[in-house]
């Protein structure tokens, strides 16, 4: 099995903040994308009338996960401000260190059990 780490974090955007939402987001990604090698997937997904949204992640490992929340961690109380947080899931085994900073989220836990990694 790989030592990588999955979410979904799902969230319900807040009634007309889609367009401010949309731009916080391309911070986000801006940040991600030029201090995170390690952060392998990092998708937003929008649904057709823009009220949910889904982030879909994959790290390396924990350390890399817990690179990522050192990054964006501080933008979580402005990104919240837009939309609220609705089911957070993450797949894999993450570090104590890595859950201990997740769990104040309320994240459910998938830990693997079969499966194949290539």
């Amino acid at each position: 099995m790989s030592s990588s780490i999955e979410t979904d974090f799902q969230f319900s955007i807040k009634e007309g903040r889609l367009d401010d939402f949309k731009a916080f987001v391309t911070t986000m990604i801006e940040v991600t994308k030029l201090r995170e090698p390690d952060t392998l997937v990092y998708e937003w997904y929008i649904n057709e009338d823009g009220t949910e949204c889904h982030l879909l992640e994959k790290f390396k490992d924990s350390e890399a996960f817990l690179t990522h929340l050192g990054n964006v961690g501080h933008m979580f109380d402005t990104l919240f401000s837009l939309a609220d947080m609705t089911r957070a899931k993450i797949y894999g085994n993450p570090s104590d260190e890595l859950k201990q900073s997740l769990d104040p989220l309320g994240v459910e836990y998938f830990y693997p059990f079969n499966g194949v990694t290539r």
